[in-house]
């Protein structure tokens, strides 16, 4: 069965795109063995290559992967006419937008899985009037009185097409997670495992001068750390763009020899922060997710991560006592990891791909099950 995988890869651009689209990379030959899958990338920077490989090309399934960039109008007649070439082929939509929702909504009816890095597990509050498009942009505007600034992403979903809507993966499948998460330290590099930090957290607030809804929450977080400031000591810190206060090796450095990371959103809930984390043995703290559905998931409350209530009323409290509880704590650091190493592993990323393009075969048991099992 021939795959043609249509993508932009260039990593001096942007490596979120190449972080998408690198399980392909990395499991080719698996896909080729256990499913008989071929996969072919083709490079595509711009949608004319998109509608050329369309008009030319033949495979049994096209991945599909716009930046995000691109006019939500041409990517949904881009996907319609690829529909219409190729009626027989399976057409695998991979969504470029880090939110829950997404600009390209109306590709929905020509598509047969739309993938989403974090979806919402109840896919009816996709038909929720929501301000700014989201949960969590809707909670911070109605709740915390935040102004979104007309910041908005979100799209109209066909009516009864929400179930075309599947998780796919979060971008943290690459080398880079993957080389931290399986580190084992020498004999000489014992002292990577002191954690002689207590808390750990480092973001950008975003432009100074024109401060958005993201920046105005993690500001929130960052106070009610330092809270924790008189007791224990810390590595948290906040700023502008373009005054970066921390440099990437110290904020390598730090995380390593931290006991919590707290991970607050961004421009969706999920960030790659919370990866970070796992890799590096935190006990990871954020916002509760309860409402999202990603793979990895490294997301059970009170098994893999501590959640906090949106408004950090509760974040203080949270730190103080998985801080005095050190072996509650590591069993939850144990957990998360396993959970993370277990999608590797058990090779979780290929019986995704077998869920889609052979849906009536099953798959073996979640991530979730795993860890539940071993808690």
């Amino acid at each position: 069965m021939k795959a043609i995988l249509l993508g932009r890869t260039d990593r001096a651009v942007d490596t979120i795109p190449y972080a998408q689209l690198f399980p392909f990379f990395d499991n080719k030959k698996r896909l080729r063995h256990e499913l008989n899958l071929h996969v072919q990338h083709i490079e595509a920077r711009a949608l004319d290559i998109f509608e050329s490989v369309g008009r030319q090309a033949n495979a049994d399934i096209f991945f599909v992967r716009p930046c995000w960039r691109e006019d939500p109008v041409q990517v949904e007649t881009m996907v319609q006419e690829l529909r219409h070439r190729q009626p027989s082929s399976q057409i695998i939509f991979i969504d470029p937008f880090d939110q829950t929702s997404s600009r390209f909504f109306g590709v929905l009816p020509y598509v047969d899985h739309f993938l989403k890095y974090q979806r919402l597990k109840d896919t009816s509050q996709y038909h929720q009037p929501l301000k700014g498009g989201t949960v969590l942009t809707d909670y911070l505007a109605r709740k915390l009185g935040y102004d979104l600034k007309e910041w908005s992403v979100q799209s109209t979903i066909p009516e009864g097409h929400e179930s075309r809507i599947k998780t796919g993966w979060f971008v943290t499948l690459h080398k880079p997670f993957q080389d931290v998460l399986f580190h084992q330290p020498r004999f000489w590099q014992r002292k990577e495992n002191i954690k002689d930090i207590d808390v750990f957290c480092h973001v950008s607030y975003g432009p100074r001068n024109n401060l958005e809804w993201y920046g105005q929450h993690r500001i929130l977080g960052i106070e009610k750390l330092k809270c924790l400031a008189p007791d224990y000591t810390l590595s948290v810190s906040g700023d502008f763009s373009g005054e970066q206060t921390i440099s990437s090796r110290q904020y390598s450095r730090d995380i390593k020899r931290s006991r919590i990371a707290f991970s607050p959103f961004g421009w969706g809930e999920i960030t790659g922060r919370d990866y970070e984390a796992v890799c590096n043995g935190c006990l990871l703290i954020k916002p509760s997710v309860d409402h999202i559905d990603t793979e990895p998931n490294i997301f059970i409350p009170g098994q893999t991560y501590v959640p906090v209530r949106w408004d950090f009323a509760d974040l203080e409290e949270k730190c103080r006592y998985y801080l005095t509880h050190p072996d509650e704590t590591a069993q939850i650091v144990y957990n998360a990891r396993e959970a993370y190493r277990a999608y590797f592993t058990k090779h979780h990323f290929v019986r995704k791909i077998k869920s889609l393009v052979y849906p009536n075969t099953s798959v073996e048991p979640s991530t979730k099950s795993l860890v539940s099992a071993s808690s």
